[in-house]
């Protein structure tokens, strides 16, 4: 069983190589590392590691989503393991993740730390969070660094959605949900975001068209509280990146959002009485 490791990159020569180190001490090493430059600058590689890593460049700002894909494209391994260009995995991660695919599971979603300040925390565990309830409000913990899924899955159900600025992890997790395959959680496996003052792609513009465009796609299949906070979201970040048409939206939709909540508290009270 082969484990392809794909990082994509995009302008960012300060974090690239700590990420690469931490794929390469892994006591599980994966079988190839595949670094996809989304960016202007040249990747460059210490000599010791070249003919270790391959890289491959991709049109310059074609988006996170598109450098996934093309990675997967050019990958040989049966298994993809995912990670930012600025994050980090504990050193048993693949070791832990391969034991889950001996077990046979097909998509393995590991705990997801933040590194800010040089301080890390946990959000605890994550098992019994990835539901497509969860996943159609908020992103219970799934990112481009702490996802390992099979590759004949990953493209079954289309990869990354390159439409969606954001909310693309989320979206793929949903679509291999519906396809039936059972998510496996390992809250004992450590992969680390790093959180920082650098531009990332989820900043508030983005953030708004990928909530908005994610809003799009799900629709359908979202209840009317789910529509609603997800439109609380879009004009929450609309409102955070200096749009000041969407500051009357964001207080109206608030109100709306603390109504339903206040409702649902009351019903599961009745509930309790009766």
């Amino acid at each position: 069983m082969k484990i392809s490791c794909i990082i994509p990159t995009c302008d960012r020569p300060d974090f690239l190589p700590e990420t690469i180190k931490s794929v390469i001490v892994q006591t599980r090493r994966p079988d190839e590392i595949i670094v996809v430059n989304n960016g202007k600058e040249k990747v460059s590689l210490p000599d010791n590691l070249s003919g270790q890593i391959k890289v491959i460049d991709i049109k310059p700002y074609a988006g996170v989503s598109c450098a996934r894909n093309a990675g997967v494209k050019m990958s040989s391994g049966e298994y993809i393991a995912f990670i930012d260009d600025d994050d980090l995995w504990s050193k048993k991660y693949l070791e832990n993740v391969s034991e889950a695919i001996n077990e046979g599971h097909l998509c393995i979603v590991s705990r997801l730390d933040s590194l800010e300040d040089g301080k890390v925390t946990s959000p605890g565990s994550i098992d019994d969070m990835i539901t497509i309830e969860n996943l159609l409000t908020f992103n219970p913990g799934v990112t481009g660094s702490n996802l390992v899924i099979a590759k004949d899955l990953f493209l079954k159900v289309g990869g990354y959605d390159v439409k969606l600025p954001s909310s693309e992890d989320k979206s793929l997790i949903l679509e291999v949900i519906k396809t039936g395959t059972k998510i496996k959680t390992l809250s004992n496996n450590q992969a680390i975001i790093r959180r920082h003052g650098n531009i990332r792609l989820s900043n508030n513009a983005n953030l708004a068209e990928g909530v908005y465009c994610f809003t799009r796609k799900y629709k359908k299949i979202m209840s009317r509280k789910q529509y609603l906070i997800n439109w609380f979201k879009i004009c929450k970040y609309r409102k955070l990146s200096g749009n000041k048409l969407a500051v009357i939206p964001y207080f109206i939709l608030a109100v709306l959002v603390k109504l339903i909540n206040k409702k649902k508290k009351l019903n599961n009270l009745r509930q309790l009485v009766n």
